[in-house]
């Protein structure tokens, strides 16, 4: 753990204080909390969730969500619409069947928060 710094009066250390303020400043950027933000807000509905660690482990076709959560399939559809919308997941066809998977950017930020390490 670091130490706690607090305006030094040395000015080498000065200089590495704010190199340091500088860097938490970038990272709390507005547009990289408000992304981040979105993120977890997607991932907070426990259903999208659901169907986000089922879709770690391989591509599913909306029957399987259907049988698997046995919830009405206007919900699965509506949340698998705003995992989609969000850029979580994306979707094929394959034959007359529409399948899922994850957005392959973000497979480690998914797998960092669920921590799922592999499928």
């Amino acid at each position: 753990m670091a130490t706690a710094r607090c305006c030094p009066a040395d000015c080498a250390l000065r200089s590495d204080w704010e190199d340091e303020l500088h860097a938490e400043k970038e990272m709390l950027q507005e547009n990289r909390v408000r992304e981040m933000d979105r993120l977890l807000k997607l991932l907070a509905h426990p259903l999208r969730l659901r169907i986000i660690l089922m879709l770690l482990n391989r591509d599913h076709c909306v029957c399987e969500f259907f049988y698997v959560f046995e919830e009405p399939r206007s919900l699965i559809s509506y949340n698998l619409k705003k995992l989609r919308d969000g850029g979580l997941i994306e979707s094929y066809y394959r034959s007359n069947h529409r399948i899922y998977r994850l957005n392959d950017a973000m497979v480690p930020v998914i797998r960092k928060i669920t921590g799922v390490v592999s499928g």
